[in-house]
C-alpha cells in the first residue's frame, strides 16, 4: 500500500526532532492515534480540517473541543482581529477585562459573583485547590477517580502512571472517590471530613448525574467546611449555556472552565461566591494569615483571547449553538446506531452519553480485544475521512454534509469490524491499542 501521507509523515518527523512526542498535548501524539490518522493538520474551517498531503475529514473532536462553533467562525475572528488592532497586552487592568468578566458571570457563570482568568484549565483547577487550602486551612483534597484530567499540578499528575518528576508529597495528600457513589462520599467525609480542603469532579461526563449523590455532596462539603469545586473545563458550553452544573441539581462553590469558552483560543476562568473569591485578593489578606497569590498571569487579561471569549459565548447564546448541536449530536447516533445494527455488530460497538458529546465503547470477544477492536474502528473510519478520536463531538458548524459523510466512513469501519469480529478479517492485520500514559 502507497505511503497516504508523505509529506505530513515527514514533517511530522522533523517536528518530534524538535518537540518532545512531537505534539503540545499528550492527547496529540501520534502513538495516542490509528496509524491511519493525518500526521499533522494544515488548517480548519467549520466541521472541516485538512492535513499536509491535502486530505480533508470531518472534525469529530473540534481542536480537543475547543471550538464549539467550529474553526476559524467569523464572529471570532473579528473579534479577535479587533483586538489585535487595539493592541493585546497592556501593563495595568484594561476595559476588555471588565466586559469579559461582566459577560462570562451574566451569561454563563450565572450565580457566581467574581471571575478570575487564565490560560488552561490546569491553572484554573490548581488555584481553585489552593484557595480551598487557603480559606480552610487544610490541605487534603479529593478527586473523582473516573475523570481522567483535572491538572498537570503533581497534586494530579503524582497519582497516576505519568507521575515521573513529580514530588510524591501533594500526591499523598490527594484521596479518590467514585463518581454517583453516595456510600463512598459518606465514607471519605467519615474518614477525612475535618482534614478535607476540597472535592473536585466533573459534573457529567458520560454516565448521567444521580441526583441523590450530588445533593448528598453538597450537604456533606457544607457540613464539613469543604470546597465543592465543579471542573468544567471539558464539560463548559456543551450541554448547556449555564454548565453541565445545570444537570447536577446543586451548586458548586468554585467552577473551573477552559477549552471551548474561547472558541479555540487559549482562555480559562475560575469562578465563584464572592466570599471565597475576594480570599484571592492578595492585598486583603485573612487575619494572621499571609496573602493568597491566587493567579498571576501576564496573558490571563491577553485581550485576543478575552474578545474571542465574548465573542463566543454571544454567539452561541444568540444562536441557540447549543441546541443545534444536540440536534445534530441526535441525528449522528441514530444514523451510527442504524449503521452498526445493520452489521449486526450493535453488541460489541456502541455510543453511550448524552447527544452533545458521545463516547464510542467496544467489546471484544476471542477473534479481537475490546480496545483493538476500538482502534480498528476508528482506523478505518479515519481512513475513510471522519476524524474521531473515540468521542463524537457535535458542533453547530456541523451540517448535514458531514453527518452523509460520516454515515458512509461508519458504515465502511462497520464493515471491516464486522469480519474481524467473526474471525474472517485475516487479511486486516489488528492494531496496536494506544496505551494512554496516565
Amino acid at each position: 500500500m502507497s505511503e497516504r501521507h508523505p509529506q505530513g509523515r515527514a514533517a511530522a518527523e522533523r517536528l518530534r526532532h524538535l518537540v518532545p512526542a512531537g505534539a503540545h498535548a499528550y492527547s496529540k501524539a501520534a502513538d495516542q492515534w490509528p496509524s491511519t490518522a493525518p500526521p499533522l493538520l494544515t488548517r480548519g474551517h467549520g466541521a472541516w480540517v485538512w492535513d499536509a498531503d491535502g486530505h480533508r475529514y470531518t472534525d469529530w473532536f473540534a481542536g480537543l473541543t475547543c471550538c464549539p462553533l467550529g474553526h476559524a467562525h467569523p464572529a471570532i475572528t473579528q473579534a479577535v482581529t479587533r483586538a489585535l488592532q487595539r493592541g493585546t497586552a497592556f501593563q495595568l487592568p484594561t476595559t476588555a477585562e471588565l466586559e469579559a468578566a461582566e459577560t462570562f458571570l451574566g451569561l454563563v457563570a450565572t450565580g457566581d459573583d467574581m471571575a478570575k482568568f487564565a490560560k488552561n484549565g490546569s491553572d484554573t483547577v490548581d488555584a481553585a485547590l489552593k484557595l480551598a487550602r487557603y480559606a480552610t486551612g487544610r490541605h487534603l483534597v479529593a478527586k473523582c477517580a473516573e475523570h481522567p484530567f483535572f491538572s498537570t499540578g503533581d497534586w494530579f499528575i503524582g497519582t497516576t502512571a505519568a507521575r515521573g518528576g513529580t514530588h510524591p508529597e501533594p500526591a499523598a495528600r490527594t484521596l479518590d472517590f467514585p463518581y454517583n457513589d453516595t456510600p463512598a462520599v459518606e465514607r471519605l467525609f467519615a474518614e477525612h471530613g475535618q482534614d478535607l480542603a476540597a472535592v473536585i469532579l466533573e459534573p457529567v461526563r458520560f454516565t448521567p448525574p444521580d441526583p441523590a449523590f450530588f445533593a448528598r455532596l453538597r450537604e456533606l462539603c457544607t457540613r464539613h467546611g469543604t470546597v465543592l469545586v465543579f471542573d468544567e473545563t471539558v464539560t463548559g458550553l456543551k450541554y448547556h449555556l449555564n454548565g453541565a452544573r445545570t444537570l447536577t441539581g446543586v451548586y458548586p462553590d468554585l467552577t473551573c472552565w477552559g477549552k471551548s469558552i474561547g472558541g479555540g483560543l487559549p482562555v480559562s476562568a475560575l469562578t465563584g461566591h464572592r466570599a471565597l473569591m475576594e480570599l484571592g485578593d492578595h492585598a486583603r489578606p485573612l487575619p494572621g494569615r499571609p496573602p493568597l497569590l491566587l493567579l498571576s498571569t501576564t496573558h490571563g487579561s491577553d485581550g485576543a483571547g478575552l474578545a474571542a471569549m465574548v465573542a463566543t459565548v454571544t454567539e452561541i447564546a444568540a444562536t441557540d449553538a447549543i441546541a443545534r448541536a444536540h440536534t445534530t449530536g441526535a441525528e449522528i447516533r441514530r444514523s451510527i446506531d442504524a449503521v452498526l445494527a445493520e452489521a449486526d455488530i450493535d453488541t460489541h460497538i456502541r455510543l453511550t452519553g448524552y447527544d452533545c458529546f458521545m463516547n464510542v465503547e467496544t467489546m471484544g470477544n476471542s477473534k479481537i480485544s475490546g480496545p483493538q477492536l476500538k482502534t480498528l474502528f476508528l482506523a478505518e473510519a479515519i481512513q475513510a475521512g471522519a476524524l474521531v478520536r473515540g468521542i463524537f463531538y457535535p458542533t453547530a458548524a456541523h451540517t448535514g454534509e458531514h453527518l452523509t459523510l460520516t454515515e458512509d466512513a461508519v458504515r465502511r469501519a462497520a464493515r471491516v469490524c464486522a469480519r474481524a469480529l467473526d474471525g474472517s478479517a485475516a487479511d486486516i492485520p489488528l492494531p496496536a491499542a494506544p496505551a494512554r500514559p496516565l
